[in-house]
């Protein structure tokens, strides 16, 4: 009892000074509570405990692993002494500290690929600059430094606008008329984000799109864009492809069947999707100086978010000119006329699956996916 009493009054005096004992990490005074955990008469209530306030202490100070052991070793303690509550907390102080463990990964990957590309930047500015006597050394050094600046420019433009940049120093606005745009979002994204820490919304979100950015090239697709968490993204430009429609609708697929297999393995841990494929004309071109961006504008693009506006949760819908290019490869049920704002009725179909199982689309079904992705 009188133990008891002593380690109430410990973790007491532990708590008011919390900040400052945090912020010094004083290792005598984590000896010390170490030494008391060690004493044969302490009971596996106090020692949870101490466990519990070494936790806290080492997440006060960001050292996650640390704490999350603590707390771990504080868990199995409750557990044994049958005290639910503090079990429960302690695992959701655990899932805290995975968290932050991962945020904290997160943002070391991000300032390295940010330092890289500015490194990268002003070495080839510093070389194309330099007048050093050993000429024939620099531009060897110039030629690999040029290949990682054109690396960089190709994750940000479509390759042959890259190109044109290059060789011209600008780019001209084209219309292209034959192009499928594809619109995605994440259903109800406002309300489910509550449930999500910040850094489980982004992990989740860089999760599903960096699956979609994969298998691009696959499907002859050029991401436009992603504004919050709307995925824009066109088939047959900047180099026109007669089979645009097929592709997009190829391409919609695999991201459907991705979110519904993750849907099914992390239940609310993740989002359900809409997605809307219109098929027409857009203008295509680079706008801004700084973090340029290359765009598309025009009413195909209204309207491709209208199919993903009045689509349905784990579905895809394609609107008639779509439709009548992909009609013989894939399955669809026809809707009917759907308002859709400031369009008026337009004719919607849902797509269900490739029509022939043999052929090449048919890879796209989820069994396959599974792999693909």
């Amino acid at each position: 009892m009188k133990l008891h009493l002593n380690l109430l009054l410990a973790t007491l005096l532990f708590l008011s000074c919390g900040n400052i004992y945090a912020q010094t990490e004083d290792r005598n005074a984590i000896d010390s509570l170490l030494d008391e955990v060690k004493k044969p008469k302490a009971s596996s209530a106090a020692k949870a405990v101490l466990y519990e306030n070494l936790g806290f202490t080492y997440d006060f100070n960001k050292k996650y692993d640390t704490a999350s052991v603590y707390f771990l070793k504080a868990s199995d303690l409750y557990s044994e002494v049958g005290d639910k509550n503090s079990v429960w907390r302690m695992a959701e102080m655990k899932k805290q500290m995975d968290y932050a463990i991962q945020d904290d990964s997160n943002k070391k990957l991000v300032l390295m690929a940010i330092g890289v590309e500015v490194l990268v930047f002003f070495v080839v500015i510093s070389l194309l600059m330099s007048k050093s006597k050993k000429q024939k050394d620099s531009n060897k050094m110039l030629v690999g430094e040029k290949k990682k600046a054109e690396e960089l420019l190709l994750n940000i433009l479509p390759e042959k606008v890259a190109i044109e940049i290059q060789e011209k120093g600008i780019t001209v606005a084209q219309q292209f008329n034959n192009v499928s745009v594809i619109f995605t979002d994440f259903v109800s994204f406002t309300k489910v984000a509550e449930r999500f820490s910040p850094a489980q919304l982004v992990g989740e979100m860089h999760a599903c799109f960096k699956a979609f950015d994969e298998v691009l090239e696959k499907c002859n697709i050029e991401k436009i864009k992603t504004v919050g968490d709307a995925y824009l993204a066109v088939s047959g430009l900047p180099t026109p492809n007669r089979n645009h429609a097929v592709d997009a609708v190829t391409f919609a697929l695999l991201m459907r069947n991705f979110m519904l297999h993750r849907k099914f393995q992390m239940g609310d841990a993740t989002f359900e999707m809409r997605i809307g494929v219109h098929t027409g004309s857009v203008i295509a071109g680079i706008v801004g100086v700084k973090k340029f961006a290359y765009d598309i504008w025009g009413d195909t693009v209204n309207t491709a978010a209208r199919m993903e506006q009045n689509s349905e949760p784990g579905k895809i819908t394609i609107s008639e000119s779509t439709y009548q290019l992909v009609k013989d490869k894939f399955e669809c049920e026809y809707r009917g006329e759907v308002d859709a704002k400031n369009k008026g009725k337009l004719k919607m179909y849902f797509v269900l699956g490739p029509k022939e199982p043999g052929s090449e689309e048919a890879k796209i079904r989820p069994d396959a996916n599974r792999r693909a992705f």
